[in-house]
C-alpha cells in the first residue's frame, strides 16, 4: 500500500517564455552544484509571498538575464508537474506548478546572473535547444515555442 505524505509542498513560480526577432527561445542555465545543476530551464522562479506573479515574472527575469525592457506579456500556459522522488529541504514531495508568460521584448542584450540560482543565459535556435540538457519545464517551453507538427 502506498501512503501519500502529509506534508506535500507546493512551489508556483513565474516564467518568461521570450524570442527574439531571430525566433530564437531565451533559456537559462541552472548553476552547477543546485539540484538541477547544469541543466537549461525558462528565465523565472519562485513567487513570493504576497507578491503578484506579474511582479516576480520581472523580478526574475531581470535577476537571470538583466532584461528590463518588456513591452507586453500574457499568460501562455499553466505548467504542472508531481516530481516523483524529489523532495523540498524538509523532505516533503514537491509539486511545481508555473504560470508560463509570453514575453514580447523591446531589447535583447543579455547580462547573466552572479552568483545567484543561473550561471549562464543564451538566445538558442530550435536546433540548439534540442541538443541541450532541459529540465521539464524547458522541455514544456520547448513545445510551445516549436509544436511538433
Amino acid at each position: 500500500m502506498t501512503t501519500e505524505s502529509d506534508n506535500q509542498h507546493v512551489h508556483i513560480g513565474a516564467y518568461a517564455l521570450c524570442r527574439d526577432p531571430s525566433n530564437r527561445l531565451l533559456l537559462v542555465r541552472a548553476t552547477a552544484g543546485l539540484e538541477d545543476g547544469g541543466l537549461w530551464t525558462m528565465p523565472g522562479g519562485g513567487i513570493e509571498w504576497g507578491e503578484h506573479p506579474d511582479s516576480a515574472l520581472r523580478r526574475e527575469l531581470e535577476e537571470e538575464t538583466g532584461l528590463v525592457d518588456i513591452k507586453s506579456h500574457r499568460v501562455a500556459a499553466v505548467y504542472s508537474h508531481a516530481y516523483e522522488g524529489r523532495t523540498d529541504w524538509q523532505g516533503d514531495p514537491v509539486h511545481h506548478i508555473g504560470i508560463v508568460y509570453e514575453v514580447d521584448l523591446a531589447v535583447f542584450d543579455l547580462r547573466p546572473e552572479a552568483e545567484g540560482s543561473t550561471d549562464h543565459c543564451e538566445w538558442l535556435t530550435e536546433c540548439q535547444v534540442r541538443e541541450l540538457p532541459l529540465g521539464p519545464l524547458a522541455e514544456f517551453a520547448v513545445e510551445l515555442a516549436w509544436p511538433k507538427t
